[in-house]
């Protein structure tokens, strides 16, 4: 082997991180040690910097650098990685390094030389390749391994952490695949719950990556750590403590599982490491039989010396408090709320409130207080309401709110209103106090919105009454089915959306490969090179100026919209550059005038009940499509306030009082406030707080996330039950699309498997030929994009992104909720380490 491009990990130390970078320096370390590793060589961060100096690199993208270009760096990066020659001295070193190591499959891991340090692990930042086969494969990823160290992600890691990343070079660690019955990671000191007398374990069948990148839900085992009367001795390693299991999390009670004396062992393995390296570790391993090969240990990077904040203990709820949050918050809120997100919170809870009192209810004046309060919230719970006589006037409050035109009152009054406040304005040229005041008068100005909208939404109420008729009619077990035909085929804002996005599409496809291919390729910079692309781009700025409001997870000022990062946006154009069929509600129509007619047809024994039911059908579907307007031009209200939060943020950071614009969120309103009239405390301080405060987040979106998915680990056998949202059956082969970012991984055809969707995620269901979800209800913004597209829809399936695998051949029954697991999912996926 070459001493200066290839290293055997036999060779190397943790003082190496320079040529090996911190996988292979810690790997090696592991090794010294006398653990088992499996063997294999490192691609030095040497043989990396000759190859890009070669390619010329750092002059290509060091301008993109300068101004934060991280999409058009990470372009030019991929483009030159994937079609620049090869230097002969490192292909030949990596072709003779793979036959001397004689494995017929490796795995092919990233390791920067910033990576694995105390203070930031880069989890996740770079990439990781499993089950590759012979050396041209081997040296593709590579290339890709390389390339990894540019990725917008990785980019934007680093500099939020202040990393030179002209400073950062990256070597590639090649092993042996471990054929494993068991893999995953363990955390000496339980990061969750901050608890130095605990670690975490979490495991399942096969290879690690899978629960590592989060792909997979693995079993949970809870670890005490005890301490020992003496010391004792393992290879020369001093440990004074044991463990032992303490509980365990099955997710599926069917599933192997390893023994417990494997999970003690790796457990004291565990305790070996930390009191090695000096600091609690997270270890990646998998079990071969009886033997532990470790494949990663790297610092805990989520401990810090802060302990986290009190939380509020969790919430009570009773069996209809449970169904209301599964059915409004698992969806619009997928994830936890930050602390700075309470101030948009300001807008919507007075308003709710408001709507409790309106129905006839009583909201105690102290529980209001607290909710307004609160700066960490487990779910987003509404204070318990006290009925009183007054709901006794409930139906009649229904009744005169369906006759009620709120669309005429939006319109005229309401919408001119929110565009007033949130007018454009050169935000920079106001001083803190306007910027303030322009808050708070979008603040006050919704707030007084949403409580009349709230109001009309009543009327939605009548759903409840209509449904006796239609359980007459067709009975109980197709009520169901019936009611969503009869409020489907409804045109909304979010329908205009779709299709204007539909029509930027087939303009791209039209306009030619100077437009079409950087959407394509996923290089949107691209277009600023041509006439036709700039012209295109202009085009994006109209639809971005029209709809770029639209948010994404929830209404969140911590969640950005398009206009903010228009990522998704594209990711949808170019799923949507090869579908040539618009939008079309026709089928959810014919639906909904079949549906009509049955029910109709079977209630005329009755005189006057079918006109009765169809005009008070026809109010119902008239307040839906309100709702859906409202909601839609809502948004610009938490758009614009995250365009305040913004310029706030930038300008802590410019004085020196915020370590990261990015940190803003980790603050409450009343220190924004403090902090912008001078009362900023010094910048030491400022990081412990965001560190103490990025600390309890991570247990609050833990717990959150945990409560999202109590149902997932009761799912076994082959079928899945859910909600049906949108009637019809389809089988197909599942798509697991995780976030907005993942978009273009939808294919016309494929069934679209995800946890959530909100309005930002529907045009999706011009492509896909079904939808199944984690979360969500009949009333859902996907339930009804669904049913206007006549997509069979399961929303609500617990454990659906678990159970389901990616290329899975599925049957989705809208009609019944249910889908049935069906043929083995297709191979060729890339995991990411």
């Amino acid at each position: 082997m070459s001493v200066t491009l290839i290293h055997r990990l036999s060779s190397l130390s943790r003082a190496d991180l320079a040529t090996a970078g911190g996988k292979g320096a810690n790997l090696g370390e592991l090794m010294r040690l006398g653990l088992s590793v499996p063997p294999g060589f490192v691609v030095s961060a040497r043989a990396y910097a000759e190859q890009a100096r070669e390619w010329g690199l750092a002059e290509r993208i060091s301008a993109h650098l300068a101004v934060n270009r991280w999409e058009a760096a990470a372009s030019e990066v991929a483009a030159l990685f994937e079609k620049g020659e090869m230097l002969p001295t490192i292909e030949s070193a990596v072709r003779d390094a793979h036959r001397e190591l004689g494995a017929s499959r490796v795995a092919v891991r990233s390791s920067a030389t910033a990576e694995d340090l105390a203070d930031a692990s880069f989890a996740g930042q770079h990439e990781t390749f499993l089950d590759v086969a012979g050396e041209d494969d081997l040296l593709l990823a590579l290339r890709r391994c390389w390339a990894s160290l540019w990725s917008p992600r990785a980019l934007r890691y680093r500099a939020a952490r202040h990393i030179d990343h002209l400073e950062v070079n990256i070597a590639v660690v090649v092993q042996r695949m471990v054929p494993a019955d068991f893999a995953g990671v363990l955390f000496t000191v339980d990061p969750v719950v901050q608890r130095a007398d605990r670690m975490l374990l979490e495991l399942a069948p096969g290879l690690g990556e899978a629960v590592v990148s989060g792909h997979t839900t693995g079993d949970v085992y809870r670890l005490r750590r005890e301490p020992l009367a003496g010391p004792t001795g393992s290879g020369g390693e001093d440990v004074a403590e044991d463990v032992a299991i303490e509980d365990r999390d099955r997710r599926e009670a069917s599933r192997p599982a390893p023994s417990d004396a494997m999970v003690l062992a790796l457990a004291r393995l565990g305790l070996r490491l930390e009191n090695h390296f000096g600091c609690p570790q997270d270890v990646e391993f998998a079990f071969e039989g009886s033997t532990i090969h470790l494949l990663q240990s790297r610092p805990i990077t989520t401990l810090y010396e802060a302990e986290i904040e009190p939380l509020p203990p969790s919430p009570k709820l009773n069996r209809m408090q449970q169904r209301m949050v599964a059915a409004n918050d698992d969806d619009r809120f997928p994830v936890a709320p930050k602390p700075l997100d309470q101030w948009g919170f300001r807008m919507v809870i007075p308003a709710l409130i408001h709507t409790m009192r309106f129905l006839g209810a009583e909201v105690d004046a102290t529980e209001e207080r607290a909710m307004l309060d609160q700066v960490w919230r487990e779910m987003l719970v509404m204070p318990q309401p006290h009925p009183t006589l007054r709901l006794l006037g409930l139906p009649g409050k229904v009744a005169a709110s369906l006759r009620h035109d709120w669309m005429a009152w939006w319109e005229a009054e309401a919408f001119k209103r929110i565009q007033e406040a949130c007018a454009r304005v050169d935000i920079r040229a106001l001083d803190d106090a306007a910027l303030l005041g322009r808050a708070d008068r979008i603040v006050q100005v919704t707030t007084e919105v949403l409580s009349k909208r709230f109001e009309g939404i009543v009327s939605q109420l009548a759903a409840v009454a209509l449904r006796i008729p239609v359980t007459v009619a067709v009975g109980r077990k197709r009520a169901g089915t019936v009611m969503g035909d009869l409020v489907s085929g409804l045109h909304t804002r979010t329908s205009d959306v779709n299709l204007a996005l539909f029509q930027l599409a087939r303009r791209a496809a039209s306009a030619g490969p100077d437009v079409s291919r950087p959407i394509r390729e996923g290089r949107p910079e691209d277009l600023r090179a041509s006439v036709v692309g700039r012209a295109y781009l202009a085009e994006v700025e109209a639809f971005l100026d029209e709809h770029g409001h639209r948010e994404t997870t929830g209404f969140y000022l911590s969640a950005p919209t398009w206009r903010q990062d228009p990522t998704p946006m594209w990711a949808l154009l170019r799923g949507l550059l090869d579908t040539t069929e618009p939008p079309s509600e026709e089928a959810s129509l014919k639906r909904y005038r079949a549906a009509l007619e049955e029910v109709t047809h079977k209630l005329r024994f009755v005189p006057g009940l079918p006109g009765s039911f169809e005009r008070t059908l026809e109010q119902l579907r008239k307040a839906i499509i309100y709702r859906e307007r409202s909601h839609f031009d809502l948004a610009r209200s938490f758009s614009a306030m995250q365009a305040v939060v913004a310029d706030i943020a930038r300008r802590l950071h410019e004085r020196g009082q915020l370590p990261t614009p990015d940190d803003i969120f980790y603050l409450t309103e009343a220190e924004v406030r403090a902090w912008l009239r001078g009362s900023a405390p010094p910048l030491d301080e400022v990081k412990r707080l965001v560190r103490r405060r990025r600390a309890t987040y991570g247990v609050v979106n833990g717990r959150w996330q945990k409560r999202a998915f109590q149902n997932a680990a009761s799912a076994s056998g082959n079928e899945l039950r859910g909600t049906g949202a949108s009637s019809g059956v389809v089988r197909g082969m599942a798509r697991i699309v995780r976030s907005e970012h993942e978009f273009e991984r939808l294919k016309a055809g494929e069934i679209l498997v995800c946890r959530y969707t909100n309005p930002s995620w529907t045009p999706l269901f011009n492509l896909a030929a079904g939808v199944v979800t984690d979360v969500g209800g009949a009333a859902s913004h996907a339930a009804i994009v669904a049913r206007e597209y006549g997509v069979p829809a399961v929303l609500g399936a617990a454990g659906a992104t678990t159970r389901i695998v990616d290329g899975q051949e599925i049957l989705v029954d809208g009609t019944e909720g249910r889908v049935t697991l069906l043929g083995p999912a297709a191979t060729g996926e890339v995991d990411h380490g």
